[in-house]
């Protein structure tokens, strides 16, 4: 058995999962110095092992040597210990974590989830998801920040925030990778235990399925770039599908939808939808509009 990190070595006792456990207990109280102490307390950890631990732990997330990964790490434990102790998973819309985030960026952090309504574990929550789901579909979501900037001009031109709608999936958990498992690959949208576990971000990065469905298309055009580009201008001359037309895409589903496309390669288009969602789909999949 491989010897433990030593960054995720215990402190007095507590465990990085123990800890992010004790924190989803205060969650929703932890400047209350008075009820922290007793919820502490009743789970069996004394207080100055807690705040031991607690000194212990941020100063390992905040330490630069260690690239982020005890943060990385603790961030899925933390999610899912809110998720267990509260019932379920906290989930909420995406056009709601897109408000909230532009509120956030107008207001400051604190007064921007007060001012839609969502507390800050709920908000862990729901930005962890988003996040994730993001990372692992990088092309669909490759508008995110257009929408967030066009919502923070929203609000600085003197709209209201949006009332962000939280749900709690009864029963849901969301998954946490398994010890030892690499830190950065949840956030980066890679499987934890399909990389190794010393794996640097930029390694993990580079296993993004989005980043390797990009290198695949590159390799496919530099394979035969001569007939790639004679492709092209026959496309153009011929009113094919180049980029910077308007298209049509009919969706695995049967459903036809407006797009542009962005970029070709043999056998695949990269189309933007309406809102700035990008994705890669089959040629034959694409007609121009």
């Amino acid at each position: 058995m491989a010897p433990m990190d030593p960054a995720m070595q215990p402190i007095n006792g507590i465990s990085l999962e123990r800890y992010a456990d004790l924190g989803a207990v205060i969650a929703d109280f932890m400047d209350d110095k008075d009820r922290v102490a007793q919820a502490i307390q009743a789970e069996g950890v004394s207080l100055a092992d807690f705040e031991a631990a607690k000194a212990g732990w941020t100063a390992r997330m905040q330490d630069m040597s260690l690239m982020g990964r005890v943060a990385m790490a603790y961030m899925p434990l933390y999610q899912a210990a809110v998720a267990k102790r509260k019932g379920g998973q906290a989930q909420a819309s995406y056009e709601d974590f897109v408000a909230c985030s532009a509120a956030m960026k107008v207001y400051g952090p604190e007064v921007g989830m007060k001012s839609c309504g969502v507390s800050m574990s709920d908000w862990t929550e729901v930005a962890g998801q988003w996040n994730q789901t993001m990372a692992a579909n990088m092309g669909q979501y490759a508008g995110h920040f257009n929408l967030i900037t066009q919502e923070e001009q929203r609000l600085r031109a003197g709209g209201q925030p949006r009332q962000v709608q939280i749900q709690r999936v009864a029963g849901v958990i969301p998954p946490t990778p398994q010890a030892g498992a690499n830190p950065y690959a949840q956030a980066m949208g890679v499987n934890p235990n399909a990389v190794p576990a010393n794996a640097n971000p930029m390694q993990v990065a580079m296993m993004n399925p989005a980043y390797q469905q990009a290198m695949h298309n590159q390799q496919a055009v530099m394979a035969n770039p001569l007939g790639h580009g004679l492709n092209q201008v026959g496309a153009f001359l011929t009113g094919g599908v180049v980029p910077g037309c308007n298209v049509i895409v009919t969706w695995s589903n049967g459903q036809q939808y407006p797009a542009k496309c962005m970029s070709t390669t043999p056998g695949q288009v990269q189309v933007a939808f309406e809102g700035g969602r990008q994705e890669w789909v089959p040629e034959h999949a694409v007609r121009k509009a």
